[in-house]
């Protein structure tokens, strides 16, 4: 059972199934500083993904990994269960196969932009983020937001590697009602989503989108999902 740690997650691989959880106050580490390294949104972003995974396998034919369990331990961390998709991640399949696999990505990615919203988040406003800022909830009169993953990377797609079929699209915690220009390509890529998204044209759009979105206003209710936008592109950063 392989496993590992980050400076915000656990990681476990069983036999049939994946663990993903936040670390409990007790696991915090310590930056270079000595301060406490408490992640924003943590638990957030996984129950974001929880209700992204079922909503994307009841509306859509996109394999993903099925939900097990998904809510907070005793111990204050936040656990995903979910099935274990077999296969391999997309940057071991060779370059000269890659395109058989990018083509099925480009049709679930057509499906995904068939879904659409009125206003920006996850697929769910049953849990609010518990953050000292208010802010704006960004809505369009026309359904103008389309479904995004937002961290499509090779590592995230898992492909067959006998049959090149995608066999699953997994980490879904940034996914959402966004923007179209949200909805970057990193699958093409070897290189990282952080690495990319710096050098991206679009990259000015999407800022000038966050600008918009992230004034602060006294009396504006909390953003209405569990991930706000300003996450994205931290955790593009961190990829």
């Amino acid at each position: 059972m392989a496993s590992w740690t980050t400076h915000e997650r656990h990681y476990r691989y069983y036999d049939n199934c994946f663990l993903k959880r936040t670390l409990s106050p007790s696991e915090y580490q310590r930056d270079f500083r000595g301060q406490l390294h408490i992640s924003l949104d943590n638990a957030a972003r996984l129950a974001n993904e929880a209700a992204t995974l079922d909503f994307i396998g009841q509306e859509t034919d996109i394999p993903v990994p099925r939900v097990i369990h998904a809510g907070e331990h005793s111990d204050g961390s936040y656990h995903l269960w979910t099935e274990l998709v077999p296969g391999v991640p997309l940057k071991e399949i060779p370059l000269s196969d890659q395109h058989t696999v990018i083509e099925q990505i480009e049709r679930y990615k057509s499906t995904l932009q068939g879904l659409r919203s009125s206003c920006i988040g996850g697929p769910t406003v049953a849990k609010q983020l518990q953050r000292d800022e208010m802010w704006i909830t960004k809505h369009s009169p026309a359904k103008e937001y389309v479904f995004c993953h937002n961290d499509l990377s090779q590592s995230n797609v898992i492909v067959d590697p006998d049959t090149l079929e995608v066999n699953g699209i997994i980490d879904w915690e940034f996914a959402g009602f966004f923007p179209k220009c949200f909805d970057v390509p990193f699958y093409r890529s070897l290189k990282p989503p952080g690495a990319q998204i710096r050098s991206l044209a679009d990259t000015c759009e999407l800022e000038q989108f966050f600008s918009v979105l992230s004034v602060p206003e006294i009396g504006l209710r909390r953003g209405p999902t569990a991930v706000l936008v300003s996450d994205i592109l931290n955790g593009m950063e961190d990829s």
